[in-house]
């Protein structure tokens, strides 16, 4: 069986309808006369890449707040060391 392609927008609308307005894959799949399996592996991808996208929010996130903890850090350290000697 050959591989079919769909627009990137019919592939787009299906996963907003399933995800967005909680039709079932099969709903979707049937009013764009395509497999219910399809749907549901844009939708899989679909929701892994967002769950990656947040777990990159959370980390850059966190960089920053340990790149905040260590300028204080370095300014403690370096006024301490002027008392010092």
């Amino acid at each position: 069986m050959r591989t079919k392609f769909y627009p990137d927008e019919l592939r787009a609308e299906a996963v907003r309808l399933v995800v967005e307005k909680r039709y079932s894959a099969a709903e979707v799949a049937s009013a764009f006369n395509i497999r219910s399996e399809t749907v549901l592996i844009w939708v899989k991808r679909f929701r892994d890449r967002r769950s990656r996208l947040g777990e990159v929010a959370q980390l850059k996130t966190k960089l920053h707040e340990v790149a905040m903890e260590r300028d204080v850090l370095i300014k403690l350290t370096t006024r301490l060391l002027d008392k010092a000697g």
